[in-house]
């Protein structure tokens, strides 16, 4: 009988692991899946990881398949292909600009968070966001993603939003609202946040700002990214959202590109 290369045996099982759960795993959750001590867990996520057979989210610090693996495991998922391939650029927006950014996808019921970079900073905002899913009428993201997206998807989500009611289903109704948000966004080339928008729960009681531009690719929004801010900490309020507008737009263009060398749309 051929001898079984043990390391590789176990390696194989972490990526079963991974590949079994219904959706990204925690250290721990592969331990208790595979009975492996954690140290050689993390020896192994490692070397996948550099390898690129896994990821890391950055918002949520689980383990998830790589798009390289699309075609050896079903559970992959598109959705953390695409925080995958966004997360340098959340980090690079994050180092350069010194506040923390946002992606989200629509996934047919409304905007989702995939991945943020909220865990890099050192204001505390509220980092937990992943899966979160701002408003679309009143969030930057969800405004950047009506102000682009096409008009039958845009009369598909105006359509859901009044059959929810609320004060969502309300507007969604006021077709002169929209034509006005749409028009102000493609006027901008970004989003900007409703005031009036509860803001997520924080540990600092300092105000927030956001604004989120569209990741166009082949004529579809397949994506929002957004930017965070304290408004407090830059007295030209008008100056500094046109800058952060304008790096913003760039790295949509740069991660538009990524997703189409890796077909993601």
């Amino acid at each position: 009988m051929t001898k079984q290369i043990r390391a590789l045996a176990r390696g194989l099982a972490v990526v079963n692991a991974i590949d079994s759960a219904n959706g990204p795993v925690s250290l721990g959750e592969l331990h208790h899946t595979t009975g492996i001590d954690r140290a050689t867990i993390l020896r192994i996520l490692a070397t996948l990881e550099q390898e690129g057979w896994v990821y890391r989210g950055m918002g949520d610090k689980r383990y998830r398949l790589t798009y390289r693996l699309h075609d050896l495991g079903e559970h992959v998922s598109v959705h953390d292909a695409v925080a995958q391939v966004a997360a340098p650029i959340l980090e690079q927006l994050q180092e350069e600009l010194g506040w923390p950014s946002d992606i989200a996808i629509y996934d047919g019921q409304g905007m989702a968070i995939i991945e943020t970079s909220r865990r890099r900073t050192a204001i505390v905002l509220n980092r937990e966001v992943i899966g979160y899913r701002p408003s679309m009428l009143k969030s930057a993201m969800g405004r950047a993603y009506l102000g682009f997206c096409d008009e039958r998807r845009l009369d598909s989500i105006l359509a859901r939003l009044r059959q929810q009611g609320g004060e969502e289903g309300r507007l969604a109704g006021d077709m002169a609202y929209i034509r006005r948000l749409r028009e102000r966004v493609q006027r901008l080339g970004y989003a900007q946040r409703d005031p009036s928008l509860f803001p997520l729960p924080s540990a600092s009681e300092e105000e927030f700002d956001a604004i989120a531009v569209p990741v166009v690719v082949m004529g579809d929004v397949q994506a929002c990214l957004s930017l965070v801010w304290v408004k407090s900490a830059h007295a030209d309020e008008e100056g500094v959202e046109a800058r952060f507008a304008a790096r913003l737009s760039e790295s949509a263009t740069a991660l538009a590109s990524t997703f189409e060398a890796h077909q993601l749309y």
